[in-house]
C-alpha cells in the first residue's frame, strides 16, 4: 500500500500530539494539511484522569510545571481546560534554598501581577487531552503498532518504508520520538552529551503541613530535591541521587523511604505521611549536533534532554513544537514547500542557540550547587540573597522562565 500525506509525526507523546493539532487548528479552513500520527501504542483516552484523586496512588507519578508559553500553546491547540480544572494545580509562589548555607530566594507571583508562576499538571492528563482532541480530527490519521524501518529522499518527497511492508511518502517527517529517537538514528544525526550519574525519584507524597500553593525546591549536595504542589494534601517529588541510592529509595520500604525524604527536605513541610508508587529515570544532558535532515526535523527530546532541576524539559519541548508550528503554517500558508531545506533551517535557527543557553545555564547550576567547596557555597548563598534582595532583577528572571 502506498499513501501520500503532508506531514508525518513520529512519536504520540504530548510533543508529537501538539504538533499535529497545531498544524490542523491553525490552517484555514479550506486547506488543511493532511497528517499522519505514527506510533507503536495504540491511541486511547483515560476515563481515570477526569476523576478527582483520593489517594496518592490516583496520581501519575510524572508531573510537570508547565509555563505561561506551555499553557498558550495548549490553548491554541483547543485542549486547555480552564486553570481551574480539577487536574490542574496553579502555584503561586517558588521558594529556592541551599542545604549547604543560610542562601534563599522566593518568587511571589503578585510580585510580577499574575494569578500563578505557572502550572503543574500530570503527564498522562496532558496526554489525554491531547489524544482525545486528535480522535476527533478527521485531518489527522492514526497509525498504531508498525515501525519505521527506513527513509530515503526522493525528488520532492521522502519515502518511508514501514515494518509492515507499507510505503509512505510525504514531504515531511518530524521525529518527536523521545531521547532515544528512530527518527534520528534513521537520518544520521549524531548526538553528544553526557550522562551525569544520577537518576531522578518520582512519587507523589503526602505531607503533614500544607504545601501553600509553593513549589519548593532545595539544594542538597547530592542533588536537587522538589516538592511540587498539587491537590491539597499532596505534592509530586522530584528526588536527583546517585543511581545506587535511586535503586534502594525504589526498592526501600515506604516508611523507611519517608523517614529518609522527611529528614533531606529538613521537615519543611512537616512528617511526609505517605507516598505512591515510585519511579526512577536517568539524568542525561544530550544535544543532537543539528535538528534537521532532508525532509526530517526533530524536536523536543529527541533533539535535546536538560537536567530536570528548573522543570524546563517540556517546556523547551514546546517552544520547538511552537516554532516549528509557525514555520510550517508560513510555508503551507505562502504554497511553500514545507519539507524544504530553508523552512527546516528556519525552525532550527529559532531553537538551537536557545535551547544550548538553556541547557548550559541548567548544568551550570547543578555543578555549582552540588560542589561543597568553602568558597563556592559562600558565593551561591551570598547570590541568592542579593538577588532575593532585587526585586528588578529576581523579577524579570522568572518572567523570562514563565515564558511572558
Amino acid at each position: 500500500m502506498n499513501r501520500r500525506y503532508d506531514i508525518v509525526v513520529h512519536g504520540a507523546g504530548i510533543p508529537g500530539l501538539a504538533l499535529a493539532l497545531l498544524m490542523v487548528r491553525q490552517s484555514p479552513l479550506a486547506k488543511k494539511p493532511s497528517i499522519l500520527l505514527l506510533d507503536r501504542h495504540v491511541l486511547q483516552v483515560d476515563p481515570a484522569v477526569h476523576e478527582k484523586p483520593e489517594s496518592v496512588s490516583d496520581f501519575d507519578s510524572r508531573v510537570f510545571a508547565l509555563t505561561y508559553a506551555s499553557k498558550r500553546l495548549f490553548e491554541e491547540a483547543g485542549v486547555w481546560p480552564g486553570d481551574h480544572d480539577s487536574r490542574v494545580y496553579p502555584y503561586e509562589h517558588m521558594h529556592v534554598w541551599d542545604a549547604g548555607g543560610e542562601g534563599q530566594i522566593h518568587f511571589d507571583a503578585a510580585e510580577i501581577g499574575t494569578p500563578s508562576l505557572g502550572y503543574i499538571i500530570e503527564g498522562r492528563v496532558m496526554q489525554d487531552w491531547l489524544i482525545a482532541a486528535v480522535l476527533k480530527e478527521p485531518a489527522i490519521e492514526v497509525l498504531s503498532g508498525d515501525q519505521l524501518i527506513a527513509v530515503a529522499e526522493s525528488d520532492d518527497v521522502l519515502e518511508i518504508q514501514l515494518a509492515s511492508g507499507q510505503t509512505l511518502h510525504t514531504p515531511l517527517l518530524v521525529g518527536a520520538d523521545g531521547a532515544q529517537s528512530h527518527v534520528r538514528h534513521l537520518a544520521g544525526i549524531e548526538i553528544g552529551g553526557w550522562s551525569y550519574q544520577q537518576q531522578a525519584v518520582v512519587a507523589t507524597v503526602e505531607t503533614e503541613l500544607d504545601h501553600g500553593g509553593t513549589a519548593w525546591q532545595l539544594f542538597l549536595p547530592g542533588g536537587p530535591l522538589a516538592f511540587l504542589p498539587m491537590q491539597r494534601p499532596w505534592c509530586s517529588i522530584v528526588w536527583s541521587v546517585s543511581e545506587q541510592r535511586a535503586e534502594d529509595l525504589c526498592e526501600m520500604p515506604d516508611e523507611a523511604f519517608l523517614q529518609g525524604l522527611t529528614a533531606d527536605f529538613q521537615q519543611r513541610l512537616g512528617q511526609v505521611k505517605a507516598v505512591g508508587p515510585r519511579a526512577r529515570f536517568p539524568l542525561r544532558l544530550r544535544h543532537a549536533n543539528t535538528y534537521i535532515a532532508p525532509r526530517i526535523a526533530l524536536v523536543a527530546d529527541a533533539a535535546h534532554t536538560v537536567h530536570p532541576l528548573a522543570g524546563q524539559g517540556l517546556n523547551l519541548g514546546l517552544q520547538d513544537v511552537s516554532a516549528l508550528a509557525t514555520q510550517l503554517q508560513q510555508a503551507w500558508s505562502g504554497r511553500q514547500d514545507i519539507g524544504s531545506r530553508r523552512v527546516l533551517r528556519a525552525y532550527e535557527r529559532s531553537r538551537k542557540a536557545d535551547n544550548w543557553l538553556m541547557q548550559g545555564s541548567f548544568d551550570g547550576l547543578k555543578r555549582l550547587f552540588s560542589n561543597e567547596q568553602a568558597l563556592l557555597t559562600q558565593l551561591r548563598n551570598t547570590g541568592l540573597n542579593v538577588i532575593d534582595q532585587v526585586p528588578l532583577v529576581k523579577n524579570a528572571f522568572v518572567r523570562k522562565a514563565m515564558g511572558i
